[in-house]
């Protein structure tokens, strides 16, 4: 083996020469591109469109589109050098993890396996991951015979050798043959190193279930369900770095969307994709999806531990379908107009916009009808233009136009009636225009009265008893939705329903046109945001991942509702049921609190029990937690406590604060996480993960069958240390506990 690292090690040292070297050469390719781009858009913006003559005019405009042609193919390229010298940089002090020896009919073969591929004159020198050869690494032990297609190839490959490689600036720290990836060294070393800010990519210790389901394309849908740790935040975000590298000639980054459950989550795993390479994609929580396309309104933020029954019922199917059924019956009746002014005076009345509406007939939806409206509109427009040749007006505005725009035009037409006429059609354009516009954006649709009408609609569309909501209930809420929209206010779920009759109005999207959207704790989703989607991105696929284990806010959406929602499309379920993040013992104490749901499976991490810490019987718990937190900061590990709700972790902020235990209180998605201890409400501790987790169950006994999900969440965050804080050991979720789960703290 001493051979083999020294020959490594030299082998290192050729690669990393070769990435310097083109990191190099690459840097200054940037900085001549960045140079060059700026200066040829600075060209762009001093291009005058020349009005002289049509012929000049055509070849300065000619000039223009030539220069933006070339500008986006410099674009592209920029963009694409960019990426690539991200990716050297971080192979510079670590080329590649992993190598394989295989055979196939033509002899042996050696590939090296890292983030990104380099190649020298005669050889691949490093072998991207995504690649379909690199899935020997993840699919196949020594002794396997594995079949794989490349291209249209089908091949047959026998694993000889299968070596690991832990490399730090350049420099192999630790080489391993093995067998098997799972269980290895390596894989256990990520798993007990300590926390970050951060989530790294770790491609190194893919498992073999993870990469099938990264390399996995067939299905339309695609829905990784696995339980707390088990990696599927970091395979769905690997999963979109080989979409991009192996459809890169077809798919952008900006066609594909990643949704986070909130902005924590979202800084979290920010540097995932640009460590596998990837700068481009975009991210989004769904709140700021939405505010984005409906930005005359305030979004309302809602922290409530448990959703109210209006708001499940907005989340559902069933007020999807509702809304679907009003927007038909609005084809026949009920659409709120108002009338188009010009000038301060009614041109065209609502009653008779409503009148031309009505008795238009149109077959197709509403809003291909309301699409045909407006072109009768924007004829009747055109015809009353006609009319305003000699009205006052338009004389009033020829007589203030100086002699000098009388001149130039008059030039321009090569004589005086020319000019005239040529004067008063652009006075009239200019002054249509506004009107015109509006037309075309169906501003003249009362888009608010409209949307409290449907609410109103709704008890004659649904069974507002099915979510025990009562007609008094359900009025006095749209009362609120209409002092709300007042206030230029909208709750999400109002912001979504609103943003679909919007739509339903208008047809399909034509902007941005997504070829993947991308959902992260997809049972964070309502029925109703996931059908709006699908319906206004029906050729999307979509990727899906989610733990229903962890359904703290009773969202109510089922993998049931998910073959619903997608019926008729491909889809492929996976399930990763070994958690990886916590140890075994956690994984133990935390699974007592599952019901109906798959259970974490043990993995081959052993630690310290978690232990319970009970107030009723002692008065200075905190001297304790206050010890520990100390023996934490020691380590260099980070520490959370973390309640079920909002109200208990300012609570507890506070007694630690008079405890003399500093610590950082998160309340909002944009509070700073990065403190060696933090008080975290679950609701924005989702998908984090810490070394020690102090479990806030101390100041009540449970008060929903919600508490159960919110008591496995909040466990499945540690990583090594678990504590759970409760009052006695009668506390209901304690009693789901054996004696053998858990120590008793030793308290004084």
């Amino acid at each position: 083996m001493t051979d083999s690292l020294s020959m490594e090690q030299q082998r290192v040292q050729t690669v990393v020469k070769k990435i310097q070297s083109e990191l190099d050469q690459l840097k200054k390719t940037v900085a001549h591109d960045s140079a060059e781009q700026k200066k040829r858009l600075k060209e762009s913006g001093e291009i005058k469109i020349n009005q002289g003559s049509s012929e000049s005019m055509w070849e300065s405009a000619g000039e223009l589109r030539l220069i933006e042609q070339d500008l986006m193919i410099r674009s592209k390229t920029l963009l694409k050098n960019q990426n690539r010298v991200m990716a050297l940089e971080k192979m510079v002090d670590d080329p590649y993890f992993g190598r394989i020896d295989y055979e196939d009919e033509l002899g042996k073969e050696t590939i090296y396996i890292g983030i990104s591929s380099v190649f020298d004159e005669y050889d691949n020198l490093v072998v991207d991951w995504r690649s379909p050869i690199a899935s020997l690494y993840y699919e196949g032990n020594v002794g396997d015979t594995i079949p794989l297609k490349i291209g249209e190839e089908k091949l047959t490959l026998l694993i000889e050798l299968k070596r690991q490689f832990l490399i730090r600036q350049a420099k192999i720290i630790q080489l391993l043959d093995t067998d098997n990836v799972m269980g290895d060294p390596y894989l256990l070393e990520a798993l007990e190193d300590r926390s970050t800010y951060q989530m790294g990519a770790v491609i190194s210790t893919l498992q073999k279930q993870q990469n099938q389901i990264v390399r996995d394309n067939s299905a339309k849908i695609t829905l990784i369900e696995g339980v707390a740790g088990s990696g599927k935040t970091v395979v769905l975000m690997q999963k979109i770095a080989y979409l991009l590298y192996t459809f890169r000639d077809q798919l952008k980054a900006s066609e594909i969307i990643l949704f986070s459950p909130n902005r924590i989550f979202q800084t979290y795993i920010s540097q995932v994709l640009p460590e596998l390479g990837e700068m481009n994609v975009t991210s989004h929580t769904f709140p700021e999806f939405m505010n984005q396309r409906v930005p005359k309104f305030t979004l309302i933020s809602n922290q409530d531990e448990e959703l109210s029954k209006v708001t499940l019922l907005k989340g559902s199917l069933q007020f999807s379908e509702a809304l679907k059924r009003y927007t038909d019956r609005l084809k026949t009746d009920y659409l709120r107009f108002s009338s188009l002014s010009f000038q301060g005076e009614i041109i065209i009345s609502k009653e008779e916009i409503k009148e031309l509406f009505y008795s238009t007939e149109s077959n197709g939806t509403l809003a291909s009808k309301l699409a045909l409206l407006q072109t009768l509109l924007l004829q009747k427009i055109e015809q009353l233009k006609q009319t305003q040749r000699t009205a006052k007006w338009v004389e009033d505005v020829l007589l203030s136009m100086s002699d000098s725009e009388l001149r130039l035009h008059e030039s321009e037409s090569k004589n005086e009636q020319k000019a005239e006429e040529n004067l008063i059609d652009s006075i009239i354009e200019s002054a249509y225009s506004p009107l015109i516009k509006r037309i075309k954006r169906l501003s003249f649709i009362r888009y608010q009265h409209q949307y409290v009408h449907f609410l109103k609609a709704v008890p004659k569309l649904l069974s507002l008893a099915e979510f025990s909501i009562t007609e008094d209930m359900w009025t006095e809420h749209i009362q609120q939705v209409v002092t709300n929209i007042a206030h230029k206010e909208l709750a999400l779920e109002d912001m979504d329903a609103f943003y679909s009759l919007f739509q339903l109005m208008h047809g399909p999207i034509s902007s941005t046109k997504f070829k993947y959207i991308c959902l992260d704790e997809v049972q964070d989703f309502s029925p109703f945001q996931l059908q709006m989607l699908k319906d206004f991105y029906p050729t999307a696929h979509f990727v899906l991942s989610g733990d229903l284990n962890q359904n703290i806010l009773m969202k109510r959406l089922s993998f049931n509702d998910l073959d619903t929602i997608f019926t008729g499309s491909s889809f492929q379920r996976y399930q990763l049921l070994t958690s990886y993040r916590s140890t075994n013992e956690i994984i133990q104490f935390s699974n007592r609190f599952l019901e109906d749901h798959s259970a974490a499976e043990a993995n081959f991490r052993e630690g310290k029990k978690p232990e319970m810490i009970l107030t009723a019987t002692h008065d200075h718990y905190l001297d304790y937690v206050k010890e520990k937190v100390a023996e934490n900061k020691k380590a260099g590990f980070r520490t959370a406590f973390i309640s079920k709700n909002y109200a208990e972790a300012e609570r507890f902020y506070q007694e630690l604060a008079h405890a003399g235990i500093g610590s950082n209180l998160v309340l909002k998605d944009t509070d700073n996480t990065h403190h060696p201890v933090i008080v975290i409400p679950v609701q924005l501790a989702k998908g984090l993960e810490f070394d020690s987790v102090f479990a806030l169950f101390q100041y009540s006994a449970p008060t929903s069958s919600n508490d159960l999900s919110t008591a496995y969440t909040i466990c499945s965050r540690a990583m090594h240390e678990l504590y759970f804080i409760a009052s006695d050991l009668q506390d209901s979720l304690v009693n789901r506990l054996k004696s053998t789960d858990y120590q008793l703290a030793e308290l004084n």
